[in-house]
């Protein structure tokens, strides 16, 4: 179990605070909108209703004994700067902070925020590249090598083991996880695996060879 503080209770802040929570992790939310805290507090380790800049409020959730915490909010870019700095001053060990534009990545990047997120980017970017290929489901950036996506099975590789694929050694490709096209199970293959018409394959590797083996579909 990890402790997490999220700081920020938009659509953002909520989804992610509920959903660590639900993973069993211990959550303190802080947020100024007493109708959002009341909203999740029982679903939460701690929720408390207070300033979000103030110093002495970040000592008393436990900021710096805690895991990673996470500035939710970018609507107000000095707040969110601030935020992070005082994080970070306080001995946090991994600060993800949201950011709304390019210079505000730049700027979370200077004051010292170790993971930044641009969800509506990032939604975009998957949402785009699902949309401009018939073969891509789904597309997650991992950093600017690697990337995980969720295809439809190629016809070249149907009725075929993966063994005799070979997909590492062609393509640099590794298959993580297969969804049957016919039971909707997931499947975690290993290398007498077969893939069959309809499945859905995902897949780790370089965005050109993600492109080239969805090209074969």
């Amino acid at each position: 179990m990890k402790s997490f503080v999220v700081i920020g209770l938009g659509r953002f802040g909520t989804s992610v605070a509920l959903e660590l929570a639900s993973l069993g992790n211990e959550v303190v939310v802080i947020d100024r909108n007493e109708e959002r805290i009341n909203a999740i507090a029982d679903d939460v380790t701690h929720a408390l209703v207070a300033d979000i800049r103030d110093e002495n409020v970040l000592r008393r959730a436990g900021v710096a004994e805690c895991d990673c915490a996470i500035v939710a909010f970018a609507s107000n870019l000095q707040e969110n700067i601030l935020v992070t700095l005082l994080l970070k001053e306080l001995g946090v060990p991994h600060v993800v902070a949201k950011a709304s534009n390019a210079m505000h990545v730049r700027v979370l990047q200077k004051v010292g925020a170790d993971q930044i997120v641009f969800p509506e980017s990032d939604m975009g970017v998957r949402m785009a590249r699902s949309l401009s290929s018939d073969a891509v489901l789904d597309y997650v950036d991992l950093d600017e090598e690697y990337k995980i996506a969720e295809i439809k099975c190629p016809v070249g590789w149907q009725n075929r083991p993966l063994r005799d694929l070979d997909l590492r050694a062609k393509h640099n490709i590794n298959v993580l996880l297969i969804k049957s096209g016919g039971t909707g199970k997931r499947v975690i293959p290993d290398a007498n695996t077969v893939l069959r018409p309809g499945d859905a394959v995902v897949v780790l590797g370089g965005e050109k060879a993600i492109e080239e083996i969805s090209d074969d579909e």
